[in-house]
């Protein structure tokens, strides 16, 4: 093989490892504040909980609302369009996924993880 051949490989493997860094950094979500997430451009994570009595579920539209609180006691109204998790009255925490919507003035999620207390947690501990 000649030199030429080497060189065109090497950009090649260059280009591709370029690409791939590219690609995966634009699918990163990162973890924000209520206050970051209300001027982010971008998809973002806020962690929280729901705020007792702020959950509506629209059955006809499928449709969650409720308020997410972080620690710091921000607060945002939350909507999320899917059925709800079947644990979500249970939830000790909740990641949203998603963007603010600054003219409805709610962030709309396009994801929810939801952190339950483990009903196993005493057999684990071997109680």
């Amino acid at each position: 093989m000649s030199k030429k051949s080497y060189i065109i490989g090497a950009i090649i493997v260059v280009l591709a490892m370029i690409m791939a860094m590219y690609s995966f950094k634009s699918t990163l979500t990162t973890y924000v504040s209520v206050s970051e997430a209300k001027v982010s451009p971008r998809p973002v994570q806020v962690a929280g909980i729901v705020v007792k009595g702020s959950k509506q579920y629209d059955l006809e539209n499928n449709k969650l609302i409720f308020t997410l609180r972080e620690d710091s006691g921000d607060e945002m109204a939350v909507e999320y369009d899917g059925y709800q998790p079947a644990n979500f009255d249970d939830v000790t925490k909740i990641v949203s996924t998603g963007k603010y919507n600054t003219k409805r003035e709610v962030f709309v999620a396009k994801e929810l993880l939801v952190k339950c207390p483990t009903k196993y947690e005493q057999r684990v501990k071997g109680e």
